[in-house]
């Protein structure tokens, strides 16, 4: 049997035990909003749930466009799918099947059926790491874009009266700060690290309700974010996985106005200079093309469309990040 084959059949033994166990106890689900796709959610335990829910935005949605199962070697099986070299990282794409195997420490497995639009988080030892956790199952939202203009890309995003700006760089350049500072200005927020955008409209619309915050900033926003969660550590940055769900209805996209590349000068007030559609090109793709395995050249592609549907500033934040949210907004004004 072909290894698509062989996934496809363990996704729906994974289904057809979770319609079964449905009659012997209370399930666990949720549905979610997750860029342009509606989402039913399952979860075999509440630690799942508790571990998971928390990044989602947990609206109904119109239409459900993809079924999604979170489970643990204790639910289910599936030491088949694991590559005989457990230690490297695989992809499959065949027949309709994506599948990823993310080995580390605390390891990984994500497929989808795209056919059946049916996907399965396979836990093997029954945890996932910080970050997975605040963009959980994000590779299998990137391959149900593949045939459609949308696009997943490493940015911030954030919007006002005036539009949508993404905000696109290296890590440290300040999209977090710029991002939770307008939040708490009252715009709408669409995300601080991975957001969906329309590649031909330039429509936005959040991925999850998450954010990924350095400890140094914690007091800066303290009175907007409330309790924190443990500290993360991924390639030796530590972060804050936060869960911005009490945003309510301003957790939302809009249309994209601007693309502003976050960069530190040392100007005491944000300070915006002309960009070019290449620079904007080369802040989106290094990271997103990083994250979301497979089709890079389609990916890049849709990058490329991106930063050329609106201007692109390069924009020193300044020092003081209350200072931010009406810069941003002045200089949207203006376009």
């Amino acid at each position: 049997m072909k290894a698509s084959g062989l996934i496809r059949q363990e996704i729906a033994k994974v289904f057809a035990k979770a319609d079964f166990d449905k009659t012997m106890s209370e399930p666990i689900e949720a549905q979610a909003r997750c860029g342009p796709f509606g989402l039913r959610l399952g979860f075999a335990s509440q630690d799942l749930a508790r571990m998971f829910l928390p990044a989602y935005i947990q609206r109904p949605p119109d239409t459900i466009d993809l079924d999604l199962r979170f489970i643990t070697a204790a639910d289910h099986d599936l030491s088949a799918l694991v590559p005989e070299a457990s230690e490297k990282p695989r992809l499959l794409i065949e027949d309709g099947i994506y599948s990823v195997w993310q080995p580390a420490v605390i390891p990984v497995l994500y497929a989808v059926d795209l056919i059946a639009r049916r996907g399965i988080a396979w836990l093997p030892k029954g945890e996932a790491p910080p970050w997975i956790r605040s963009r959980p199952a994000i590779s299998l939202i990137h391959a149900m874009m593949h045939e459609t203009p949308w696009c997943a890309v490493h940015a911030a995003a954030v919007g006002s009266t005036a539009g949508f700006t993404l905000l696109a760089g290296e890590g440290h350049s300040g999209k977090t700060t710029a991002a939770l500072a307008c939040a708490k200005a009252g715009w709408r927020y669409a995300g601080d690290d991975f957001v969906a955008v329309n590649s031909e409209t330039g429509q936005i619309e959040p991925l999850f309700c998450s954010a990924r915050l350095r400890p140094a900033l914690v007091d800066t926003f303290k009175s907007f974010i409330g309790e924190t969660t443990p500290v993360s550590d991924f390639n030796g940055e530590p972060r804050h996985e936060l869960s911005l769900a009490d945003l309510g209805e301003r957790i939302g996209g809009g249309q994209l106005r601007a693309l502003f590349i976050p960069r530190r000068r040392g100007a005491a007030l944000p300070e915006f200079t002309p960009a070019r559609q290449s620079d904007a090109f080369r802040a989106l793709l290094p990271t997103t093309a990083y994250e979301l395995p497979g089709w890079p050249n389609e990916i890049a592609d849709k990058v490329a469309r991106i930063g050329g549907l609106t201007p692109v500033f390069f924009v020193d934040t300044g020092t003081n990040p209350m200072d931010i949210p009406s810069a941003f907004a002045l200089q949207l004004e203006r376009l």
